[in-house]
């Protein structure tokens, strides 16, 4: 992002981070960092226990029956639609007669429906509707429907938005619109997941780079990656080195050999909405963070890669959930390359670069995971919610279901993301 920088910010945060002190002792005072930190937040009081999770992940087991002889696939689904209901899939599973499946699958924290489908060979849907809350074991003994055909359009892919600060590790602007990627995971085959990845905004005004850590599965686990179209986010970029990524390839070896899917190297080039100049820059526009065009500010359409990844052994497939990726951007701050991941729980990671980590403030992350593809991200500079001295404000401020009242309390106004004030989001 390109904004004013705050005195503090960039000379006396500066400072207290990098400088060397007259003492032998450690370069870096905490205590100064976290005080200043604290005191940028839009929101006061934030829960020292949040983990900034939206999301529940449930591990279940399915009895297929032994009469069920032409059952190839499980779908977990959040509607019916054998009664005309739009259904989300939440998971998607290979499966056989007589089997004990076991497997795992992830919904937003208000999520109140579930329904599983044994799907045939032939297309056709058994459907039950099942608790997981209460039960951890789907049986198909009571079908809500026996192999009925259902018309394609209602059943959809689960889609998550991952919206990313790029200032780490000073505090942001807490718009979350630097980067934004909206991702769905589907099964295209017994050994293979597609992820479908759609860039929609870049409201930085730096090069910023973005990846994928597979955390727990490793680089030899993986068998290939391409991409469905052979298109990829860097067709045409100007490789002069490997900076930001370590390498050009789809499928690259991060620490302690994990698989990481790379994305891009910068994400302006990878909107595919501008070309270099005749000086051989990049222009850098903010992108789709605005509802004018002009100065720094372009529309463009959202733009989509999906990548196929073929596993050796397809285990693994069956409790891969989008709560388990990590994707994360790599941004430049005073020389270092950092790494601001999407997954609260592994926000210190170091994937491919090596850096002093920031300190555990409490604070707002640099990024959120958003359970929903179609989330209304703040404009350019506008909080995603402000909440002191018992006031509401920001893209998401209203009474119990604002972002604020959820950073405040982890158990409080967990569906903020549905609740937009329209003219401060895109």
């Amino acid at each position: 992002m390109n904004k004013t920088k705050r005195l503090f910010g960039y000379v006396f945060l500066l400072l207290a981070l990098l400088v060397t002190s007259c003492s032998s002792k450690d370069v870096f005072d905490e205590d100064d960092y976290v005080e200043i930190m604290e005191q940028e937040q839009p929101v006061e009081n934030i829960d020292s226990a949040h983990t900034w999770t939206l999301t529940t992940t449930y591990y279940m087991t399915a009895s297929i029956p032994e009469t069920a002889q032409d059952a190839e696939r499980l779908l977990i689904l959040s509607g019916n639609p054998a009664n005309g209901e739009s259904a989300t899939v939440f998971g998607e599973y290979f499966v056989a007669a007589g089997e004990k499946k076991y497997f795992s699958f992830v919904t937003s924290n208000i999520q109140s429906k579930f329904y599983a489908a044994l799907v045939d060979t032939d297309g056709t849907f058994t459907i039950v509707a099942f608790s997981p809350s209460s039960d951890r074991n789907i049986s198909f003994s009571q079908p809500l429907a026996t192999k009925v055909r259902i018309d394609s359009r209602l059943i959809g892919l689960q889609t998550f938005s991952y919206c990313f600060e790029d200032e780490m590790p000073e505090p942001g602007d807490y718009d979350y619109n630097d980067v934004v990627l909206r991702i769905s995971q589907e099964r295209t085959a017994l050994h293979q997941i597609t992820l479908n990845v759609t860039l929609a905004a870049v409201g930085s005004m730096k090069q910023v780079a973005a990846a994928i850590c597979l955390p727990g599965i490793k680089y030899d686990d993986i068998a290939l990656v391409k991409t469905t179209d052979g298109e990829t986010f860097n067709d045409g970029f100007k490789w002069t080195s490997i900076s930001y990524l370590t390498s050009k390839d789809l499928l690259s070896k991060g620490k302690k050999d994990v698989a990481v899917i790379n994305l891009f190297e910068d994400a302006h080039w990878a909107t595919g909405a501008t070309d270099y100049t005749s000086e051989g820059y990049i222009p850098r526009y903010k992108y789709n963070v605005s509802k004018t065009t002009g100065d720094d500010y372009e529309m463009t359409s959202p733009r989509t890669v999906s990548y196929e990844i073929t596993f050796k052994d397809s285990v693994m497939l069956d409790y891969l959930t989008l709560e388990q990726l990590d994707p994360f951007i790599i941004e430049e701050y005073n020389g270092a390359l950092m790494e601001v991941h999407a997954a609260y729980r592994l926000r210190t990671s170091l994937v491919l670069h090596e850096y002093v980590q920031p300190t555990s403030a409490v604070i707002l992350p640099w990024a959120l995971i958003v359970p929903s593809g179609a989330f209304r991200y703040p404009l350019n500079g506008v909080h995603v919610g402000f909440y002191k001295n018992g006031a509401l404000f920001g893209a998401y401020m209203t009474k119990d279901h604002a972002f604020g009242e959820w950073a405040s309390n982890h158990e409080k106004a967990l569906d903020w993301y549905n609740y937009p004030t329209s003219n401060m989001v895109y």
